[in-house]
């Protein structure tokens, strides 16, 4: 059996009701000291990493993913109790950290643990919510209950509707041993279920960030900019070194793009041209690339994409050599890619190379298994499908 390597941000409620001493000394110290037996039992027999939130009348973000067990040890006791509970701000937070740390070259599994008594204060963010974007994510969330549960026990419908784990307990011995059960959860063969969501081309595209246009720097990223590459050529694309960009032959004032994370300068087709020399199917197939320089992953604009759409509809008509009309007809119906399941979840339009979201209509070629967006199929050369020759008809 193996270990499946993990990123848990773990929420900690330090709110007032923390404080109870139903769990000797306090709910507040138990759970400190749990969260320590988890993470040296976890830190010590794989390459799992921590980030710890904190949430009272706000969430805060007290340390960032690490797997430096005197890190942990020492943020854990720099902290204190206060105020309400915010526990929709600290999922936010949580999904929003791990987006983060998946953009950049991951390949672990994503959880959040929440600790916490239950009794959340209703703030601006609904954490029924946030658990309904972690399950759109395949993020689970996992909490550690104290105290007796309310009729809502919303840490419980947290675990439930991300298909997470709950965990009750009523002492200090028993939330000792949840820290130890969960620092055990990550042995098991590596399934489907436990492989990285970046394996997921729907999620490679939700969670790739947007590159930025030369009108969205800030004065402060302009000066560093040119402080790192001089005046002269801070707008010129690092791949091709021009200011022209090479298919448009525009300015980089109206094709130039920056990386969010390390601020490289691209062309918007230069970047494509990259992504097509790259080797990795699944970064073709959701329309993302990796920075060439920080390695960050970026979403490839719609305005490339549908161009890149265009040029290969165009060519596939000078590209059929089967006589269509020798062919007999094959009578199909669209159906949504939901309905397709990891059949549409795992592959792409044979013209446009892009995935398909949930409520988009799909043709597919009974003979083949080939898949098609519905305005990709209708402009095929009379419905001759591009992988088999096989001649289709809407019915």
């Amino acid at each position: 059996m193996d270990r499946i390597p993990e990123e848990i941000v773990l929420c900690l409620d330090t709110s007032r009701s923390m404080f109870r001493k139903d769990y000797s000394p306090s709910r507040y110290i138990c759970s400190i000291n749990a969260i320590k037996t988890l993470t040296s039992t976890r830190i010590s027999s794989d390459s799992s990493k921590f980030a710890i939130i904190t949430f009272s009348d706000n969430a805060q973000k007290v340390l960032d993913f690490t797997s430096s067990e005197d890190r942990i040890k020492k943020v854990l006791e720099s902290l204190s109790i206060k105020g309400g509970s915010a526990l929709g701000e600290a999922l936010g937070l949580s999904i929003k950290m791990i987006i983060e740390e998946l953009r950049k070259l991951v390949e672990t599994v994503p959880k959040i643990l929440v600790i916490s008594d239950g009794n959340y204060t209703k703030t601006a963010i609904d954490p029924i919510k946030m658990a309904g974007i972690a399950q759109g994510l395949k993020i689970k969330i996992d909490t550690i209950r104290l105290g007796e549960a309310s009729h809502l026990n919303i840490l419980k419908r947290l675990s439930d509707l991300t298909k997470g784990t709950y965990y009750y307990n009523n002492d200090k011995e028993t939330l000792k041993q949840s820290a130890l059960d969960f620092a055990h959860s990550n042995i098991g063969s590596i399934s489907s279920a436990s492989k990285p969501p970046t394996e997921n081309l729907d999620f490679l595209r939700k969670i790739a960030a947007n590159l930025l246009r030369v009108t969205d720097l800030t004065e402060n990223m302009e000066q560093k900019l040119k402080q790192i590459k001089g005046v002269a050529n801070y707008k010129k694309c690092s791949i091709c070194f021009s200011d022209v960009d090479p298919v448009t032959k525009g300015s980089f004032y109206l094709t130039g793009r920056y990386c969010p994370n390390c601020h490289a300068p691209f062309h918007i087709h230069c970047l494509a041209g990259w992504a097509e020399s790259q080797d990795d199917p699944r970064l073709k197939r959701s329309g993302t690339v990796r920075c060439p320089h920080c390695f960050y992953l970026l979403k490839i604009p719609k305005e490339v994409t549908q161009a890149q759409k265009l040029k290969i509809l165009a060519g596939s008509r000078s590209n059929i050599t089967i006589n269509s009309e020798s062919k007999e007809e094959v009578f199909i119906e669209k159906i949504k890619a939901a309905k397709l399941g990891v059949e549409a979840q795992y592959n792409a339009c044979v013209v446009c190379n892009m995935i398909f979201e949930k409520d988009q209509e799909v043709i597919r070629c009974p003979v083949c298994g080939a898949l098609y967006h519905e305005d990709c199929f209708s402009k095929l050369h009379n419905g001759i499908c591009r992988n088999c020759g096989t001649k289709l008809k809407l019915k």
